[in-house]
């Protein structure tokens, strides 16, 4: 048996499809985009950097058969290409190509994709997301002499669960050469917001600090001012009511965002079977130069008119 069949990383459904062509589309765009700049003699050294690559492909279970196949049918396990791979087919090609897996298991078959293709400048880290893109961004061929100025990237972040830590972003936005994709948790971020207010522990108000970078979203989604209902009663004190929901979340983190990225796109809802939004993909760049967020806005514009909120029936975005 081999190392990837032993490592199977199976998830998702019909939302990560969409998620990882959104993402797909968007790389196709900015190789093409940025293949002779600044010149066809001296072009961009062009990364792509999955910091939660997986095992580079997703098993997912499906039912085999159509629809005049009698019987309840049955499933089938299928292989499907990974952000990974999709990554490496790029074409025109990233010049380097980062893939970042904390799971040891996961790791080592994701490892024979350099064996696999062995002319591509694949390079395998096995470690914390946050702390090897720190490396990453200051070590190594991005920061060499007299090329530091050439290169450019697109960061994939898909974290599991609340993982992004607040100044892992924000050394990807003092970059100022990093395009970003951040799934971010909407509905992790929205479960850490407890309808009770005595409940919010200190792991819990510590998640909800990482994730937003402050700790300002305590005021923003609860209302400390309840009005007293007994005018006799000076010794209960007012529980603090909660007033979050996915919109006002994703509006609070579009906000924070704001705060460290030059350019931060309209989000593109990302919605489990049950229809309910998961996630908000958002990309994200500290490229300060007027036609760098030209350019950026026009390649993004594509996947949010194909996959974004206007794409989806109201009912399906709540």
């Amino acid at each position: 048996m081999s190392l990837t069949e032993r490592a199977e990383h199976t998830f998702g459904g019909g939302w990560t499809e969409i998620k990882l062509n959104a993402v797909s589309d968007y790389l196709n765009f900015y190789t093409r985009a940025l293949q002779a700049r600044p010149s066809p003699a001296n072009p961009f050294e062009t990364w792509y950097i999955d910091a939660f690559a997986g095992t580079g492909d997703r098993t997912v279970e499906r039912h085999a058969g159509s629809l005049f196949t009698p019987g309840p049918g049955v499933m089938e396990r299928v292989r499907l290409e990974g952000s990974a791979r999709r990554a490496i087919a790029i074409d025109p090609p990233f010049r380097h190509l980062a893939f970042i897996e904390k799971d040891p298991n996961r790791f080592a078959a994701l490892e024979s994709l350099k064996t696999e293709f062995p002319n591509r400048d694949i390079h395998c880290v096995q470690g914390d997301a946050n702390d090897e893109l720190r490396n990453i961004f200051t070590s190594g061929p991005w920061v060499q002499s007299g090329r530091s100025g050439l290169q450019r990237a697109v960061v994939f972040l898909d974290p599991y669960g609340m993982s992004v830590r607040w100044d892992t972003l924000r050394q990807l936005a003092n970059t100022q050469r990093a395009d970003v994709w951040y799934l971010f948790p909407l509905h992790a971020a929205l479960r850490q917001l407890s309808h009770n207010h005595t409940a919010l522990d200190a792991g819990k108000r510590g998640a909800l600090n990482e994730v937003f970078g402050t700790a300002d979203w305590e005021e923003h989604f609860y209302n400390f001012n309840v009005p007293q209902t007994n005018l006799f009663d000076f010794t209960a004190a007012a529980t603090p009511a909660r007033s979050a929901d996915p919109d006002k979340v994703e509006r609070f983190a579009a906000g924070r965002l704001k705060t460290i990225f030059k350019f931060v796109s309209e989000p593109i809802p990302i919605l489990t079977r049950h229809k309910l939004r998961q996630f908000s993909l958002f990309l994200l760049s500290g490229n300060p130069q007027p036609k760098a967020i030209s350019l950026i806005t026009k390649g993004v514009t594509a996947q949010i008119k194909k996959y974004g909120r206007q794409s989806l029936p109201l009912h399906r975005v709540r």
